[in-house]
């Protein structure tokens, strides 16, 4: 019976923006600029004639607003961005098992996007940005992987990039990436944690029987063994918010090395419980470190959620 929970990082993340096309394209001849009409010549029979043109006062450029999926925080998450992520996001659920279910990908991928650009706001706020020149440098890597630009170009026209639009994921995605890691170094090595044996009933008058062994005496790990016969009923070394069954971890830190717990039910069954060991700071073994980052990021996007200010454009 697995009582500890199994977590990925994100991965909240859809599509891997890791890969770019570089466009070689020609450049068109630059027309040289046609030479306004005279308005005003001065003649003079000793000097050859002059023109002289009359400034004319240029108009600034007409600003056009870029259609948007949502607003966050007053920057703009591209309409055409989360259009072209539904596609790759769908592309990618072709041959999965359970892929997800139609209707609720584009509140995926819209989560996604409006995640990814809390997490990039977050890192300008802290200092960090990736310039042109670091865009550049991620793509001359890209190219260099791949072995040629035309690898590059083959996988953009299948994964609905173009240029502009992948320098821009690009960048997203590592600054979205530095302040995620930001965060989930922030884990300690070592915290709290508790070490537990447990038996196990799938059924009360199973437990019920177990308790009463034990206070008359029986011994708890020959008696978790055959409960448990596949692990002897080990829970091993784990931090606050690791396990399953709240229930369960909170009577474990509650209570003395070397005592025994009541009954306690969950909802798969019920528990009795023997503490181990209980140190303040003991070394996260590395599954449950990630777990613990992996909830100290999804915490973070909570909290970065509920203090923004959002405008979905799409439904």
């Amino acid at each position: 019976m697995h009582m500890k929970k199994i977590s990925l990082l994100q991965s909240i993340f859809l599509l891997t923006m890791l890969l770019i096309l570089i466009f070689v394209s020609a450049c068109k001849p630059i027309q040289k600029p046609v030479e306004p009409e005279s308005t005003q010549v001065i003649s003079s029979a000793e000097a050859p004639s002059v023109v002289v043109s009359t400034p004319t006062e240029a108009l600034p450029p007409t600003p056009t607003e870029v259609p948007a999926a949502a607003i966050v925080n007053g920057e703009i998450i591209p309409l055409s961005y989360y259009q072209n992520e539904l596609l790759r996001y769908r592309d990618s659920q072709a041959g999965k098992t359970n892929p997800t279910p139609e209707a609720e990908i584009p509140q995926v991928v819209l989560n996604y996007l409006i995640e990814q650009q809390l997490l990039v706001q977050a890192a300008h706020l802290a200092g960090f940005s990736l310039d042109d020149q670091g865009v550049q440098a991620k793509v001359d890597q890209l190219v260099t992987n791949l072995g040629s630009g035309g690898a590059l170009t083959n996988w953009m026209q299948v994964n609905n990039y173009d240029d502009a639009e992948f320098r821009m994921a690009l960048r997203l995605a590592a600054e979205a990436a530095w302040q995620r890691d930001q965060i989930i170094q922030a884990v300690p090595d070592s915290v709290e944690q508790v070490r537990a044996q447990q038996i196990f009933a799938s059924t009360q008058a199973g437990a019920e029987r177990a308790l009463n062994s034990l206070n008359a005496g029986g011994d708890f790990n020959k008696m978790a063994w055959e409960y448990s016969p596949e692990s002897g009923g080990e829970l091993g070394w784990f931090p606050r918010g690791y396990l399953l069954y709240p229930e369960v971890e909170e009577a474990a830190f509650s209570m003395a090395p070397g005592s025994y717990s009541g009954i306690i039910q969950s909802t798969i069954g019920y528990h009795i419980l023997l503490v181990l060991g209980h140190e303040e700071a003991h070394p996260l073994t590395t599954d449950a470190r990630v777990a613990l980052q992996t909830r100290a990021l999804e915490d973070w996007l909570l909290q970065a959620r509920t203090n923004a200010v959002i405008e979905m454009r799409v439904p």
